[in-house]
């Protein structure tokens, strides 16, 4: 899954562990009940598609029955039922055996027993499911107490626990060694450059010092739904570019990616999935080069380049894009990654700042309230799409999915933790 254009030691140290064969996470608190036991939830085999996998409810002491709760969503445990989750089954029973436990799925979803050989010391109970390539199931096991079974109190709940195949969420990634190179442009404006080095400029010696990974690809559709619940593109298409998606969105998506990741261990140490930053994005734009475009012949940008609207190199109009194109139908640049040019605009994490003529390393910009994006979009002129090219908007811009964010998408990076 993970591509690397050259991987030094400095990388190779921060190696990701290989994803495990199903992702499952844990959420709410798990109660012992009347009789001290708590019941514990183990997942089997491979979350995908045309394989089966299963769910072990394991509990000591004897415990002869109880529930297991089920629920199937895109979104929340809750999204189809009723209840408010959390649920204080102590506020609902007012029972002190319940104190301290919580429902963390809805029991409107289907509910379904089991039963341990009570001469056993209690045991395991076993369910086997259907495999899935999207969506997300949640499941809490509820043990019964025997003794209590008329007044329906509980020997013990378990944690809830969300279980989803790893692969659509998880985006392919691309490993970039730390490096120098030169960001911005002082091209001037007109033929033959189309510069803008007012805010392009001026150009200027930057160095990432750490190794950080970034998206082969812009984020899809199927991807962000898969996360989000939500798809607020106004061009429907799986493997299409998200677009609509406001600044906050975008890192809401990645702050989702970051919990999923980080309870699997599969997240280095001080670092989460972002957006990146001008200085990441740009650098991984430019792939080494030092023209104006990272692809193609590095000083012009042709239609069969990338996704845009038109180029003022040959003076035509391209393939018309109505909301981008699937992501990595044109060619990628150097370090393999895709549609850095064109097709949807990107996210990045910094506050607009115009910059300074002096070297820096690892520059990060905050606190303003208008937010970079970078790259251009299906509608645009060439000259907008360059590596150097940026512009910003301010991050409450509409609603997600409003008309001011009709061309904005991004891709990840896997990278030291920031605070925008």
């Amino acid at each position: 899954m993970f591509s690397s254009h050259i991987l030094p030691a400095a990388l190779a140290a921060l190696a990701l562990p290989t994803l495990p064969v199903q992702a499952q996470t844990t959420f709410g608190n798990s109660c012992a009940g009347a009789s001290g036991v708590t019941p514990e939830l183990a997942v089997q085999g491979t979350i995908q598609s045309g394989s089966n996998w299963t769910l072990e409810v394991t509990a000591p002491g004897g415990l002869g029955f109880g529930y297991l709760l089920i629920g199937f969503s895109r979104v929340s445990a809750s999204t189809f039922g009723g209840a408010l989750l959390p649920l204080d089954l102590y506020d609902v029973f007012s029972d002190f055996l319940w104190y301290g436990c919580d429902l963390n799925v809805d029991p409107s979803f289907a509910i379904q027993p089991y039963s341990f050989d009570p001469n056993n010391n209690g045991g395991t109970a076993s369910f086997t499911f259907p495999g899935f390539d999207s969506g997300r199931v949640y499941i809490q096991a509820l043990n019964l107490d025997p003794d209590f079974v008329n007044t329906f109190r509980i020997a013990g709940m378990s944690q809830g626990m969300k279980v989803a195949p790893v692969t659509p969420l998880v985006p392919e990634l691309v490993s970039i060694s730390p490096g120098t190179f030169t960001m911005g442009s002082d091209a001037p404006t007109g033929a033959p450059y189309y510069g803008s080095p007012q805010t392009w400029g001026p150009a200027h010696l930057v160095t990432i010092s750490y190794p950080y990974w970034i998206g082969k690809f812009e984020v899809t559709q199927s991807q962000y739904e898969f996360a989000m619940g939500s798809n607020p593109s106004a061009y429907v298409g799986a493997d299409r570019p998200v677009e609509r998606v406001s600044w906050y969105d975008a890192r809401a998506y990645c702050e989702v990616l970051t919990a999923e990741q980080s309870a699997l261990g599969n997240i280095p140490t001080g670092y989460e999935y972002r957006l990146p930053t001008e200085a990441e994005w740009e650098y991984a734009c430019r792939a080494g080069t030092t023209t104006a475009f990272g692809v193609g012949n590095g000083v012009a940008l042709y239609c069969a380049d990338a996704a845009f609207a038109h180029t003022q190199y040959s003076g035509g109009s391209c393939v018309g894009w109505f909301g981008g194109a699937d992501v990595g139908s044109y060619p990628p640049n150097h370090w393999g990654l895709f549609d850095m040019h064109g097709n949807v605009l990107e996210w990045c994490l910094d506050g607009w700042s115009n910059y300074s003529a002096s070297p820096s390393i690892d520059p990060f910009s905050t606190g303003d309230p208008n937010k970079v994006y970078r790259g251009g979009a299906w509608p645009y002129y060439a000259a907008s799409c360059q590596s150097a090219s940026r512009d910003a908007t301010p991050a409450t811009v509409g609603p997600s999915g409003g008309p001011g964010l009709k061309y904005h998408g991004f891709r990840v990076v896997l990278a030291p933790t920031l605070v925008p």
